[in-house]
């Protein structure tokens, strides 16, 4: 596979992502350590799992995998929480499976009608809720419509009902950041309202923007994480807007893979995860082009 992948070390990525394979079919944290392993999660299953689609790799073990999908939900149908539908849900559509009880949509269906709204401010004003991943309106509504509309499920306007924009154009509690931005514009789409027509909080994800490369959560802020720069490229698309520099931003997001074949979430140090990993090679296909290094 040439293009964008020509900036990477994709072998060592897959070797980095299948390590973390467990004997019970899910995915882990890190790889064993003095032969004993990581407990499985699905968080770390679905990343998984989306690294080998993005990168067109077989998947291994396929059959081990979906029983231990099969294993997270519950006998009544529901899941633990709307995060463990979502990455349990989109983790099967990955293998070519579906859940075999849907009586937990009904459940994400209410987060779409009753979200849990943050009154407060979190993190001194400076962040929004979507940083407190219990409380945020933005990821819990985010899971709910993706893993409904996967499915192919209709999913309705009420996130259009609930969401609208900060003054800047962004979104958050009571201040926007790129990925609270992201997971609104996401269940908006999801919900069926054009985007594209959102040009204030698209110019706000443009602000976001580093001189060198990625993407920051709020504007003039440094330095740009992967997870921020993800959310910024994946609301770009949303939003009907392209980089206006893709090869910068392909080449900056290249940096982060460490020597042991995974991505870090900063530009200057830390360890592989495999959330990052699949931050940088989807934001990596979604950037396109056939990059080389500059």
């Amino acid at each position: 596979m040439g293009g964008w992948t020509s900036l990477i070390g994709r072998e060592n990525l897959i070797e980095y992502v299948t390590s973390r394979l467990n004997s019970d079919g899910g995915y882990s944290f890190s790889y064993p350590l003095f032969g004993v392993e990581f407990p499985s999660s699905i968080s770390e299953t679905y990343y998984a799992l989306s690294i080998l689609s993005v990168l067109g790799e077989e998947i291994p073990e396929r059959g081990q995998t979906e029983e231990y999908l099969r294993g997270i939900q519950r006998k009544d149908g529901r899941y633990d929480s709307t995060a463990v539908a979502f990455y349990a849900v989109k983790s099967l559509l990955l293998i070519g499976k579906k859940p075999e009880r849907l009586g937990f949509v009904d459940s994400l269906r209410d987060v779409l009608r009753k979200p849990r709204i943050f009154s407060g401010q979190f993190g001194g004003g400076f962040f929004s809720a979507d940083y407190d991943i219990s409380e945020s309106p933005f990821v819990r509504m985010y899971h709910a419509s993706e893993t409904i509309s996967a499915l192919g499920l209709p999913v309705g306007e009420d996130a259009a009902r609930i969401f609208t924009p900060n003054s800047d154009g962004g979104f958050g509690a009571r201040n926007s950041d790129v990925v609270a931005t992201y997971h609104a514009v996401a269940a908006l789409a999801c919900g069926g309202h054009d985007t594209v027509k959102l040009g204030g909080t698209a110019e706000f994800v443009e602000k976001c923007e580093a001189r060198g490369g990625g993407y920051s959560g709020v504007p003039g802020s440094m330095p740009p994480f992967m997870e921020t720069t993800h959310s910024a490229i994946m609301a770009m698309k949303l939003l009907g807007r392209e980089a206006a520099c893709p090869e910068k931003h392909a080449n900056f997001i290249a940096r982060f893979q460490n020597g042991d074949g995974g991505f870090r979430r900063s530009p200057y140090l830390g360890i592989s995860m495999l959330c990052s990993s699949y931050f940088a090679v989807k934001s990596l296909s979604m950037l396109g082009g056939d990059f080389v290094h500059g």
